[in-house]
């Protein structure tokens, strides 16, 4: 068990940040592609992913790798996000403060929704209070935690070898 010790506010691990608070309905929407770019809703599902839009001109999307974090709607859905994305309304982006390989992104975004009893769609959002949401020290981050999607490519890799005989 976790001691109040070993808690930190997220604000110490990660860069915070609103993200873009666009409205999709004036974005050109436009089916998946390498050129699109991915539109972060406050969904829960989908990797918070509700649509694909054409890259604005005046505005660079978001560095793959970061975190997404719906601060209303499916209140504290976290995500990785796996492609350059711009986000809706009451989308947090945090960028971690040191390099994190992405299974110790996942584990903080566990530790992030874990916290989702504290808020609710229409009453109390994250706005406010999400840099100051306790996580565990970097330091306490568990084993299993750290490695853990590169063996998991390397056991499908092998059993691919198995199944195809390579």
């Amino acid at each position: 068990m976790k001691t109040s010790n070993n808690l930190v506010e997220l604000q110490s691990l990660f860069s915070i940040e609103h993200g873009n608070k666009f409205d999709l309905n004036k974005m050109l929407q436009c089916p998946p592609s390498d050129d699109a770019v991915a539109f972060v809703g406050r969904s829960g599902e989908g990797n918070g992913i509700v649509a694909f839009v054409q890259r604005k001109a005046d505005c660079d999307p978001y560095d793959r790798g970061l975190i997404t974090v719906a601060l209303g709607g499916a209140a504290l859905s976290s995500f990785v996000q796996p492609r350059p994305f711009y986000t809706g309304q009451n989308i947090d982006v945090l960028r971690p403060l040191v390099e994190m390989p992405v299974d110790v992104k996942l584990y903080y975004c566990l530790c992030i929704e874990a916290n989702r009893f504290r808020y609710s769609t229409y009453g109390r959002e994250a706005n406010r209070t999400l840099k100051t949401l306790r996580v565990p020290k970097l330091k306490t981050v568990p084993a299993w935690a750290n490695g853990v999607t590169q063996k998991a490519v390397d056991e499908m890799r092998d059993d691919l070898r198995t199944v195809i005989g390579g």
